[in-house]
Parts: structure tokens; sequence; C-alpha cells
């Protein structure tokens, strides 16, 4: 690929100092004049009729400015989830505010109130009576599909709120073609997101219902769309302010929860702005990566080529289903059926209503859970019939040049799995050490490696989702440039990565283009949601489109000046000089100054002669989808040891390779790496959001009750690969990056526990505990 001047650096980051120093960015920062504190009533139980609620108390406790009750709520249904039309086809429309006749999942916000202090708004919950009738509850899925289990909602018989089916080939005579059937039953626990910024808002509703809101959030218009539905308004009444940064998503903040339009109604009716922090615990309870339970059964020749597959996958989608009509499919298809060829296919989800909170978005969005069960299951095969792991992979995975495996209008243009996986191996020495004795005494060491072969950068072609994207980009006198965007940086370089594109189409130096810090749903264009490994690919098209705009009205303006053709110019790091000839040239800051002068040049014979065409602000803007959604792809290699006498899982050394295109931001890159992993690691060996099997509540408070990597659990090396194939649709050649690498590491951990030990497996998280019991020790 041809050198670039500023993509491909390891460009710092512009927020770096202003988050280390305080990150007066956060939402959570965010003050404004006679702001109020609310707080919100959660239900104790997990099924249960509301009878009557009386807040009289709470509203004569001095403080209290304002009680919501149900009844001041209004009573719509809708899909809260941002990258969907508010009223999807493809989605479930069960999820209300506050609905005040039943609640299903303890912790389900029953009322509300605003004070002067959080301490008052929570004395004076206290004081709301609320009189229940409890009523049967169901938290296991595949209970609640049977006739005798509660009726969760009426329009979801056997409480099953979607039941897709994907499906290819003859089953039965694929499964005939075999010469070995294996067959599995993989579980996967629930888990969070755990972002350090927690969920927070505050909302300012005035009399005529205009509403301002700065929120933590993946999608600033997402948030508009949903909380003018909520609330029966107009989308043009609300604004919603977009913060420099948020302290982490990861998924978990791509749905409007009660939060947002209670705080806008307790704003209303008390006339004043309102902030609704939540705790941790309520973090916890509002949303979490959807445990699923998958039945896989493969059928395969002695040579390693798949004959037929079929699986079923149960999700835990909780109350209401939100995401999690979406999560089942992509986990079908991603997690499962896509990423290896097998003539005859079948896979059906079952997205099941329990007594259980919500499930939510989590990076990878279903493909962790089914990438665990088929990779785990090519590990068994591979160990029953003696194949090497890395060629059986590569002999069924998708090749360059055939047609995408979800969208076959698209092809797949640049692929580099056999680079990662080759090159993956050679670096963490996977010929040696599958060799190599496991290790002596009660401590052994085992290798383990997953694959995931199919993404997409965005979400093209997926009915009923946003994928749009917009920017504006001004050059300012000085020779810099402002781009302004909705799309949101979540913690991982998005303003880094968007501002490099940027600079290198319109030929400015690296740091010459500042993301502005003042952009809102009011002044710049939609931009769907940083999710779905999209920014860089989507977002950084229509930036780069932007910046193109912006350049030809510069070159256009520069030639006016320089008396030659917009086409003899070129521009680079700051200056715009005639090609071929770099000594003929003038900075970008000369040319955007004569742009915006109001002052007529005076020669010897008078004043120059101007035209309009060279008068004026230079501006590119540009609104559009992206042409395709290029398949980025990953393999992951791990070390771990395992202590037989204590159950504790060591990683010891993780490589990871990846095919992104081009990469933008090598050290930002190695950073979502790192941070994949770690989240994947979690996964894979500790994380787990505790419940109380009887009463339903959860149990896990806050970062004391759940168990998550810290830097004494990280292996003492990640070695990151990334396998540039340029990819012809992308920005400068690139695609994105951010959820593979955390849809990897857990069946690769468990892949490398079996070889150190010899015990499978089949049920995450992969405590101790489990480890003892599988050698009989406990």
């Amino acid at each position: 690929m041809n050198k670039l001047n500023v993509v491909g650096q390891s460009v710092e980051r512009p927020d770096a100092y202003d988050k280390v120093t305080g990150g007066k960015g956060y939402p959570m920062n965010v003050r404004l004049p006679g702001m109020l504190h609310g707080k919100m009533l959660r239900s104790p139980y997990a099924h249960a009729r509301i009878v009557s609620i009386d807040a009289t108390r709470a509203e004569q406790l001095p403080g209290v400015k304002a009680v919501l009750l149900p009844k001041d709520v209004p009573q719509v249904k809708f899909t809260p989830v941002y990258f969907v039309p508010v009223q999807a086809p493809s989605m479930i429309l069960d999820f209300d505010v506050m609905n005040g006749e039943i609640v299903r999942y303890v912790g389900q916000p029953v009322a509300a109130v605003a004070a002067t202090s959080a301490e008052i708004a929570e004395a004076a919950l206290e004081l709301i009576d609320v009189e229940y009738e409890e009523l049967p509850a169901v938290f296991d899925p595949e209970e609640a599909m049977q006739p005798d289990a509660p009726q969760l909602h009426a329009d979801a018989p056997n409480n099953i709120a979607k039941n897709p089916v994907f499906e290819f080939g003859n089953l039965d005579q694929g499964f005939a073609d075999a010469d070995f059937v294996f067959e599995g039953v993989y579980q996967t626990q629930r888990v969070h997101t755990c972002y350090m910024e927690p969920r927070v808002c505050i909302v300012d509703m005035d009399r005529r219902d205009n509403v301002t809101i700065h929120v933590t959030t993946q999608h600033i218009f997402g948030t508009r769309e949903k909380l003018a539905f909520a609330l029966g308004i107009p989308e043009s009444k609300v604004k919603v302010v977009k913060p420099p940064y948020i302290g982490g998503g990861f998924g978990g903040k791509l749905e409007l929860t009660a939060m947002e339009p209670v705080a806008a109604l307790l704003s209303k009716k008390s006339g004043r702005p309102v902030r609704i922090e939540h705790t941790r615990h309520e973090d916890f309870i509002t949303t979490t990566r959807n445990p699923i339970k998958v039945f896989l059964k493969t059928g395969v020749k002695k040579d390693g080529t798949f004959t037929a597959r079929y699986a079923k996958s149960i999700l835990d989608c909780g109350a209401h289903a939100t995401h999690g009509s979406e999560v089942i499919m992509v986990h079908g298809a991603f997690g499962i059926f896509f990423n290896y060829h097998a003539p005859h296919s079948k896979w059906e989800g079952f997205t099941v209503y329990t007594n259980n909170m919500i499930g939510g978005g989590y990076r990878g969005y279903g493909a962790p859970q089914g990438s665990f069960a088929v990779e785990s299951q090519i590990d068994e095969i591979c160990t029953k019939l003696g194949l090497d792991p890395i060629e059986m992979r590569l002999k069924n995975a998708r090749k360059k040049g055939e047609p995408h495996p979800f969208n076959p209008a698209f092809t797949i243009a640049s692929y580099g799995l056999e680079d990662c996986l080759r090159q993956g191996a050679e670096k963490i020495g996977w010929a040696a050490a599958r060799k190599a004795p496991h290790g002596e005494g009660s401590k052994k060491r085992g290798i383990g490696l997953s694959v995931h072969p199919v993404w997409v950068s965005g979400c093209m072609g997926f009915p009923d989702i946003y994928e749009h994207s917009g920017a504006i980009v001004k050059i300012n006198r000085d020779g810099t440039a402002d781009l302004a965007t909705a799309s949101m940086d979540i913690g991982s370089g998005q303003i880094t990565t968007l501002c490099q594109i940027a600079a290198e189409e319109l030929g400015l130096p690296a740091g010459a283009v500042r993301m502005s810090s003042q952009c809102d749903t009011d002044n710049v264009p939609f931009d769907a949601p940083t999710h779905a490994s999209r920014v860089t690919y989507s977002s950084g098209n229509a930036i780069k489109a932007a910046s193109a705009m912006a350049k030809k009205r510069l070159l256009e303006v520069a030639a006016i000046l320089m008396e030659v053709s917009p086409d003899d110019l070129e521009v680079a790091n700051g200056i715009v000089s005639v090609k071929g000839s770099p000594g003929k040239s003038v900075t970008v800051a000369q040319v955007a100054q004569r742009a915006e002068s109001p002052f007529v040049q005076m020669t010897a014979e008078g004043p120059a002669p101007t035209t309009v065409e060279e008068k004026g602000t230079i501006v590119g803007i540009a609104s559009l989808a992206p042409t395709s959604n290029p398949t980025p792809c990953a393999a992951q290699f791990v070390e771990v040891e395992v202590d037989t006498e204590t159950g504790e899982v060591r990683v010891l050394h993780a490589v990871y390779a990846h095919d992104i295109g081009r990469t933008i931001n090598p050290r930002a890159a190695e950073g979502q790496v790192e941070g994949g992993f770690q989240q994947g690691m979690g996964y894979a060996l500790m994380e787990h959001i505790q419940f109380d099997a009887e009463t339903g509540s959860c149990l896990t408070s806050d970062f004391l009750d759940y168990k998550m990597p810290t830097a004494m659990e990280m292996p003492r090396k990640i070695d990151s690969i990334f396998i540039e194939t340029d990819e012809p649709t992308g920005p400068f050649g690139a695609k994105s990056l951010g959820e593979c690498c955390v849809i990897t590491p857990a069946p690769a951990i468990a892949n490398a526990i079996f070889d150190a030990i010899g015990v499978r497996f089949r049920d995450l998280p992969i405590t101790p505990e489990k480890i003892l019991t599988g050698l009989g020790k406990l």
C-alpha cells in the first residue's frame, strides 16, 4: 500500500490530558443552575400487580420539588434500541417507561422524585407506599417456554418473543454424508459491560416541552428519537448535547432507559433541571450481555470438511425484548451460521421472556456466545480426529473473492484470515508448544486458539437499522480545520482516528484537525451510533467525503490565487503547491484567509479583480450510507497455566492477529485489542452477575461483588499483529476492529485449558471450582 502522511501514525489522543486531569467533558461533570436530583423507586418483586401507589408523605418532605407516578407518564410501548426506528417492524415493541400495572423484574421503576439533594430524594422514596399483589415468576428460559409457565406478555405464547430460523441445503443429507457427528451444549452467563462512568443524564424541559439533555449515550440522534416518542412530543423539540466523550459504553449505552424520560418529566413538573445518576447497582440491573444456551451438532468428514451443522440457541431476554430480538439474529448469523462453509445448515433461535432483568447491547452483540460454542466444538473435533486446528479451520473458512455470506450483493474484497493464523501461530510458537510437555507438578500449561472468520464493518444491508453518517469540515484562517460529527467517542479513541482521516484527506499535519466540542442534534448531520465496529469505516467514509469537498474548494481558491488550474495543484502538510514544482506554493492558511478576506487586494493598476468563487468560508459537508460492509477477521492464540491444586488459571501470553484493512492509528488499535482481551478473559474465567434463585434479586451491587480482570490477572504479554489488506471501499483502505477482539478470547482460553489438563468446559465462566470439580477434586 502507498505510504500516507497521517494515516498509519500513532497520533496522541487530543483528549488524553483532559481525561487524566479530571475529565470535565464527561456528562457526569455537567452541572446546571438550580439543578435538582432525581431518584427512582424500584420494584422489590420479580412479578407483581401494582394495586395502589400513595406518594402523599413523600410530597410533604421538605426539599422534595416533584413526584412522578405512572399516571404522569405517557403510556406507550416502543423499542428503546437506538439504532432502529422507534417502531421498527423487525423489533419487539414491548418496552414502556413506567406502566403502573404490572412489574416483571426486580428493579423495574414504579415512581420517582426530584429534590434539592440526592439524600432527600432517597429519603423520599422510603415514604412512597406501594401495595403489590405478587404473581408467579419464572427465571429459567427453558422453563418459561413450557405451556404451564407464567405468561409474561399476552402476545408471546410460551413466552417466546422471537423465533428466527436460517436454513440452507438438506440437513438430513448433510449428516448422512458425514463420517462423524459431534454434539454439545454450550452455556454462557449474564455479564455487565463495566463501563467506568455510570449512566447519568441532566435534563431541562420547559413548559412548552422544549428539552435539552446531557447524557451518557452512544447515539445522540437515537436518544432524541426515543426520548421524543416516550414523551409524546416532536423530535425537533429535543436537543441532545453531544459530550466530548463518555466514560465507556461497549454497547451498554445503546438504548433509552427509564432514566431519561423520568428526568424530563420531573424537570417539567418542577420547572428546574433534573439530574439522575445511576448507582452501580442500578447500572448492573439496567443492561447486560444476554446469556445464551447453544445446542450444537456438526457433521464432518475424516479430512475435517464440514458436511452439516445444526444449532438451536435459547436467549434469555429478561422481562422485555429490547436488544434481544436483534442480538439473537446477529448471534445466529455471525456467531454460528456464516463463519464456516457447511453445505447443509440450519439454525433456529429463541428469544425468551423471563422475570430476569432486561438484557442489552454488549460488544460483539451475540457473537461471543456463538463463537464459544463453535470454536470449542471445532477444537473437540480436531482432538478426536487428530486434525491440525489451523488447517482444519482454513479448509472450511470463507475465501477472498466469495460473495459475502450475509449479503451476497457484496464481495469479500479483502480477507487476511490465513495470514492471521500463520503469523499468529508463529508469534506464539504454536508448533513447538503443541509438542512440549504440559509442565511438572501441579501446574500444567496449555495452548489454544480460536478464530472469528466473518464480522462486518457496520450494518449495511441489515433491515430496519440506521447506518448513514454525516460530517461537516471547516478550514480555519490559521490553516487548521474543525470537524463536526455526531459520532460519539466512547473511550476507544474515535476522536483521534476520525481526525486523522480528515487530516489525511485535507493534506494537513497530524493535530491540525480538531473535533468540535459544540455539537448537538440541532447543528450536525445525522450519524448512526458508535457500535457494530462501524465508526472507522462508516463514519470515516463520511468524514473523508466531507474533507474531499472542502479540499476541492480549497484548491479552487488556491488556483485563483496562484493563477493555475485546480487540477495542477496538490496539498500536503498544510502547503498547497503546483504538482512537480513544490517551490511554487502557498499555505492552507493563506488560502483560507484569502477566501474569507473582506478586503480588495490593491495593485499598481488599481483593485485586483475578484470573483465570487474565491470568497467565503471553505466548508465541506457530506451525508451518506456506506457502500459495503467489509469483513474484518481475527485469530486468537493464548497460553495458559492451570494450577490443578487450586483450580486457578493464569493466562501467560496472548497473541492477536487481525485483518482490519489499513490501520489508521496502530497504538489506538493495540489499545482496542488489549481492552478487548481483558473483557474476553473476564468473560471466560470470572465475570458473572449473581441473582437470588428464589426472588430474582440481583446480588451484585458493585465492583466488590463483581470479579473482573485487573492488571494483576492480565497476561505478562499481549502481542498484536495487524494484517493490512487494503479494503477498497474503506477510508484509505481501512476496516473496523472494535468487536472482533472481544469475540475470540473465551473459546481460545477454554481450548487452552483443555490442552493443559484434558478436561473440556462448556459452561462459562470457567471458575476454579469448576476446574477442581472437573478434575474430580471437589
